[in-house]
């Protein structure tokens, strides 16, 4: 079976649906009120320097994945053994996006379905794309932000009307602290967790550049999302933006053009869902290679199913309520994937560093022994 390749133009398509994925509804951590567009800035600031230590990464490996780094660097034993935390991590997040949306379907759209039902019919979608193969998400993704692009747009002009540009003011009300607070809940959720997105870089052509992909995915997502925040802020408000679970929804519920053009957050709702596969996709996607890379497996196709099917049925009982999944992910989150989205990989990249450099100080030592004289 030849290789899997997905160029450059997909891989940005992803990053940037990964990314936003469930911030499109479920909006970021709030805390600061109107200095919330500000956590933002700060948080995708944060972002830049750790997205291009995964570039460097790529550099480093060319043609492997975050499984085959690790393995090759800290040994088939210890490796492997970072490799289950980073299996671990890319299910668990997979489960918590499917959550959102069981949680969003059961709030919103499908108060009297059981939560589970549009959970296993988003899981079963996964499991036959990423079945069908990484190129596959690629090219729905391409598709996906397009069509994405177009409807947020869209829906940011017709909000105009609705926008109270007084709940600009006073700027930072809330000091300082909150907004700090604010970028560390932004950085490791959404923007850092593009970590997973490294578990797929031995579909990247080995001489594509990973910097272009990584850097123009994350500005755009956080271009988005900065978009979405002061659209809430300018309609909501900073006090009812922080009580509510879903405060795209209830935003864009307020559009209401001469009585014509209302009710539209059903329309809305179909990018978050389209974003929100994709990521769950990726996730399951990583979850599978990771398990045949430990495992030694022919193909992560062999273990698609299973997989997607365990992630489903972790989402199911992952949080009791809405409250406790609101919680989690504005206060445990951030301390919880800061060693996947930072501590590991930026001690995976120290160590490569270091041994390249000793392995080309080696041959550098060895050419200059065969030049002396006999």
């Amino acid at each position: 079976m030849s290789k899997e390749i997905i160029p450059a133009g997909q891989s940005i398509s992803i990053v940037v649906l990964f990314i936003s994925g469930s911030s499109l509804f479920m909006g970021t951590s709030s805390q600061s009120g109107n200095g919330s567009w500000i956590a933002q800035l700060l948080a995708i600031l944060l972002a830049v320097p750790l997205v291009l230590i995964y570039a460097r990464l790529h550099v480093l490996f060319p043609g492997k994945d975050l499984y085959d780094m690790l393995i090759s660097v800290f040994g088939s034993v210890f490796g492997r053994m970072l490799s289950c935390l980073y299996i671990w991590y890319a299910l668990h997040l997979g489960a918590l996006v499917l959550r959102n949306f069981g949680e969003f379907s059961k709030t919103v759209a499908l108060t009297s379905t059981p939560m589970l039902a549009p959970m296993l019919v988003i899981g079963l979608l996964c499991i036959w794309v990423v079945n069908a193969g990484i190129e596959v998400i690629g090219r729905s993704a391409k598709f996906l932000l397009l069509f994405s692009f177009i409807v947020i747009v869209f829906i940011q002009l017709l909000s105009v009307p609705k926008f109270e540009y007084h709940h600009m003011k006073p700027m930072l009300e809330t000091g300082w602290g909150l907004v700090f607070a604010d970028t560390a809940g932004s950085f490791t959720f959404p923007f850092a967790e593009i970590v997973i997105f490294l578990g797929a870089f031995g579909a990247m052509p080995a001489k594509g550049s990973a910097r272009r992909v990584l850097i123009g995915g994350t500005l755009i997502a956080g271009l988005i999302i900065i978009m979405i925040t002061l659209r809430n802020l300018l309609v909501l408000g900073p006090d009812i933006l922080s009580s509510l679970y879903f405060p795209s929804y209830v935003a864009v519920s307020r559009i209401n053009i001469g009585d014509f053009l209302t009710r539209i957050e059903g329309s809305a709702a179909i990018v978050f869902v389209t974003a929100l596969f994709i990521k769950a996709s990726l996730c399951l996607y990583v979850t599978s290679n990771g398990v045949s890379k430990v495992f030694k497996l022919k193909s992560y196709r062999s273990v698609v199913l299973q997989m997607g099917l365990i992630m489903v049925y972790l989402s199911d009982f992952i949080y009791a309520d809405i409250m406790e999944m609101q919680s989690f992910a504005y206060h445990i989150y951030k301390v919880y994937a800061l060693p996947f989205q930072v501590f590991i990989p930026v001690l995976l990249w120290l160590t490569a560093e270091l041994l390249t450099r000793r392995k080309g100080g080696r041959q550098g030592s060895l050419q200059g022994q065969k030049q002396q004289p006999e």
